[in-house]
């Protein structure tokens, strides 16, 4: 069996980092794959840039707040001034900020893995684009067959990012319309579907009194038969830290930053 933490959208708060990697550590994972956004809207930079290498995941994607950075540093591309000066802050707080936009520059969009024998898909949002909204919570069918197109027709997992979300939900590819009148069953081609959540800014709101706020990741565990075993964790943590730091280093944006945490 192969265990592994999957793990994405830290947005600079290093605090549930270092959660999560407690945490995994005492899963015992085999590896750690990260799913992009490392850094904006949150306080930390550095100090995530450096536990991130620590951490040192074997896959490592380019999202979308890493295209913002290289971006906004190079001075380049349409950013949307809120965009730029929550990048101009990262830049700031970081050590070499040409070296981390060198690094980053060069993690794909996508990666595909393949673990006893089973074929696996990784991408911060579609394959081909790490940014929009078409993978959404809301998303039908159609728009998730994107993550089974072309070369990655004959994945078996398909596990994205971005929508801050954890989600399990299968798809049939021979059947995207939803409609199963007189269908046959024997043509179904279902593929599953996960999303890792976010470790440091989730947006699920399981109930109507309670806002997630804890780390989120995905335990994975490949068994030497192609079995699978899956885990949604939420590790909780101080957020008052993060809070501190938002005044401490004067945050741009950051009581609408704050206000992401609660109800």
């Amino acid at each position: 069996m192969t265990k592994i933490a999957i793990f994405s959208d830290i947005h600079g708060n290093l605090s549930a980092l270092n959660a999560f990697y407690e945490d995994a550590k005492k899963e015992n994972v085999d590896d750690y794959w990260f799913l992009g956004d490392i850094f904006g809207p949150g306080p930390d930079v550095q100090e995530v840039w450096d536990k991130l290498l620590r951490i040192n995941p074997s896959v490592r994607i380019r999202g979308n707040w890493e295209d913002f950075l290289i971006n906004a540093f190079l001075k380049k591309g349409d950013l949307s001034d809120s965009i730029k000066t929550i990048e101009n802050y990262v830049i700031e707080r970081l050590d070499n900020p040409a070296d981390v936009c060198k690094v980053v520059e060069e993690w794909p969009l996508h990666f595909e893995k393949e673990v006893n024998g089973v074929r696996i898909g990784l991408s911060h949002n579609l394959p081909d684009d790490n940014q929009g909204d078409s993978l959404s919570v809301r998303a039908e069918s159609i728009n998730l067959k994107k993550l089974f197109e072309e070369k990655r027709r004959n994945l078996d997992i398909a596990i994205f990012a971005h929508i801050h979300h954890p989600t399990m939900r299968y798809i049939d590819l021979n059947c995207l319309n939803n409609n199963t009148v007189n269908y046959d069953y024997n043509k179904a081609d279902e593929r599953l579907i996960l999303n890792v959540g976010s470790i440091g800014l989730p947006f699920d709101k399981p109930t109507h009194l309670y806002k997630e706020k804890r780390a989120e990741y995905l335990l994975l565990e490949v068994g030497n038969q192609g079995d699978v075993n899956l885990q949604f964790k939420r590790i909780a943590y101080d957020i008052s830290r993060e809070f501190e730091n938002v005044l401490k280093f004067k945050l741009p944006f950051g009581e609408q930053y704050i206000r992401l945490f609660k109800i």
